[in-house]
């Protein structure tokens, strides 16, 4: 299973003792405050060729959606389509809520889908109407005039070691900011090592697993 597929699938959560609430220092209203200066109403993307077939990734972000006291929805498409020589090969859009809400003057985010499409080339798009817990998200200001979004403890992952399936976690970073008049996002997952397990702490951390995976985005801008 791929290290995004293990996150559109995120179910279970290995809690770890420890978690540094106090890098997370962004109230709701802060971060309403940067979204909607950065995100709202954008589209980011990239892309890339492997093996002849180009890979077009999108994170389209909605409008923010005001609920009750400074809480507030945001409505996300994930678009990936791939083509060959200009023609489509399959283009997934998931649809996406996250749900912000305040935890210890904190903005924090509950993520969830809701609706699948799949389209391959010369088929009927198929789509699925389920809604699936993504995971929970605590966000943070960063150096560079924008905001962080970490993962809420660690999500389950396998690494290989000398032919051995293994057990491992792990982390997720959403960091956007603006740059040259545009926004970036960067997304980062980094797999560790896990050590002993305590009752009550949970696993500790051991060393990083293999090379980080990496996304850079940047707003498209019209021409």
């Amino acid at each position: 299973m791929s290290k995004i597929t293990m996150y559109l699938a995120l179910i279970l959560f290995l809690f770890i003792g420890g978690i540094n609430l106090h890098a997370a220092d962004l109230s709701t209203a802060e971060f309403r405050q940067l979204y909607d200066s950065l995100l709202a109403g954008k589209t980011l993307s990239t892309q890339a060729e492997i093996e002849g077939v180009v890979v077009k990734s999108e994170w389209r972000y909605g409008q923010a959606i005001d609920l009750a006291e400074g809480d507030f929805d945001i409505p996300v498409e994930r678009v990936i389509t791939k083509t060959r020589n200009g023609e489509l090969v399959q283009k997934k859009t998931l649809n996406i809520l996250d749900r912000i809400n305040n935890l210890g003057n904190s903005a924090f985010v509950y993520e969830e889908s809701r609706m699948l499409t799949v389209e391959n080339a010369g088929s009927e798009p198929q789509t699925t109407r389920d809604t699936e817990f993504l995971g929970q998200f605590i966000t943070s200001k960063n150096d560079k005039g924008g905001f962080d979004v970490y993962n809420f403890g660690l999500i389950p992952s396998v690494v290989v070691e000398e032919g051995e399936n293994k057990i491992a976690a792990s982390n997720i970073s959403y960091s956007c900011y603006p740059e040259n008049n545009k926004t970036k996002c960067v997304l980062t997952i980094r797999d560790y090592k896990l050590g002993d397990y305590n009752p009550l702490q949970g696993f500790t951390l051991g060393e990083p697993v293999g090379t980080d995976y990496v996304i850079v985005a940047e707003e498209e801008v019209a021409q």
